[in-house]
């Protein structure tokens, strides 16, 4: 079976990492760029590994820090050391690693991605999980690659693909004798191709139910298009997107299917966005509608009440806030938490915090580029459940 680079980010898994929170500064998360046009080789791999924790360490050691936050995270270092360097298969495969470490809670998790990332480590109460989220949810994506023999489907995302099914059908192949025997091996020729095809349609059926996915491509020859199209489901039908992927299904490598798929699902995802800018900009102009919020301020607000249906910012932006430890209030500026009375902790860039709390409330997150839309708008926004 086909492999592509490793993906671990699931939507379990961020979910499992937004309900995490300490009582004090002890969740240490790291991120090591894996990029394979850099760090290919196990030497490259462990300078970056030093250079990650060598940074970590003066971090942790600098400034006012309590005594037993500084102990609890000398202790993490110590652990992600023997993570990184006592086994080192989870390179395997990655183009990153997040690992997100706190004794207090007897965490110690590895999330290998499949892009590279820039190598950072950040220490607060919650694991800094908005690189991830900003990929967005893992194996949304499928795609079937189907001739009258044999299909693959491969699941993922727009950048990392993984084949899941392979499977070949045992159709005839061509007949060259003539006469009433050519018409009738021909005629079981297309017969079983037709079995491998409705095959190939359950699939695909099966695996949106247990799995579901938002978007299927299909890579089949022209004549076999239409013939593929009418066997799918009408649900997995509504997902299939309308441009047919020229690809040989034997040969082609996952990169091959990536590089194919890749302006398909480009163009697929500027459409999600533009719907989702819609969305917002016809909310926003209802006058005392109450479903969108516009700015860190009302976005923040919203987040807080769990109002958010979705978050859209933009990526590049670093907006200062402040949030209160014990109960998770957000907001622009402030001292005191207007809900407990207790010391707000000062971020250098809330929005990680406004994305921790939109993935626990299964709110979606846009991060998006290059889209000057938002900039009336502060740069952040949200479309509102109620």
């Amino acid at each position: 079976m086909a492999m592509g680079a490793v993906n671990d980010v699931t939507e379990e898994a961020l979910r499992d990492l937004a309900q995490i929170r300490a009582r004090e500064q002890t969740v240490l998360s790291l991120y090591l760029d894996l990029d394979p046009a850099w760090f290919a080789t196990a030497p490259a791999r462990a300078t970056e590994i030093d250079s990650l924790l060598d940074g970590a360490h003066r971090e942790v050691e600098a400034g006012e820090r309590p005594h037993r936050e500084r102990q609890e995270l000398r202790r993490a270092l110590t652990r992600a050391r023997e993570v990184l360097e006592e086994d080192r298969s989870w390179a395997h495969g990655a183009h990153a690693v997040a690992l997100f470490l706190c004794e207090a809670l007897a965490l110690s998790r590895l999330l290998r991605l499949p892009h590279p990332v820039s190598a950072a480590w950040v220490i607060a109460d919650v694991p800094f999980i908005a690189p991830l989220a900003e990929s967005g949810p893992v194996g949304r994506v499928c795609v079937a690659l189907v001739d009258e023999r044999f299909a693959r489907i491969l699941r993922g995302s727009a950048g990392a693909l993984r084949e899941v099914i392979s499977f070949g059908d045992p159709v005839p192949g061509r007949h060259k004798q003539g006469g009433w025997s050519q018409a009738r091996y021909q005629r079981w020729q297309y017969e079983g191709a037709e079995a491998h095809l409705r095959r190939a349609a359950r699939m695909l059926h099966d695996l949106l139910r247990v799995s579901p996915y938002d978007s299927l491509l299909i890579a089949c020859t022209a004549p076999l298009w239409p013939r593929v199209a009418a066997k799918l489901h009408a649900d997995v039908r509504e997902r299939l997107h309308s441009d047919r992927l020229s690809l040989d299904v034997g040969d082609a490598s996952v990169e091959d299917v990536l590089r194919a798929a890749a302006p398909a699902l480009a163009a697929q995802q500027r459409a999600r966005e533009d719907v989702a800018l819609a969305e917002l900009r016809e909310r926003h102009g209802r006058d005392g509608d109450g479903r969108a919020a516009v700015g860190l301020e009302a976005v923040l607000d919203a987040l807080v009440q769990r109002r958010v249906a979705a978050l859209l910012y933009d990526a590049r932006l670093r907006l200062a806030g402040v949030v209160c430890a014990r109960c998770g209030w957000m907001g622009a500026d402030g001292d005191r938490c207007p809900l407990d009375g207790t010391a707000l902790q000062e971020r250098a860039s809330i929005l990680e915090d406004a994305v921790h709390s939109a993935v626990t409330q299964s709110a979606e997150v846009m991060a998006l580029r290059d889209r000057p839309e938002l900039g009336p708008l502060g740069g952040v926004a949200a479309t509102l459940r109620f």
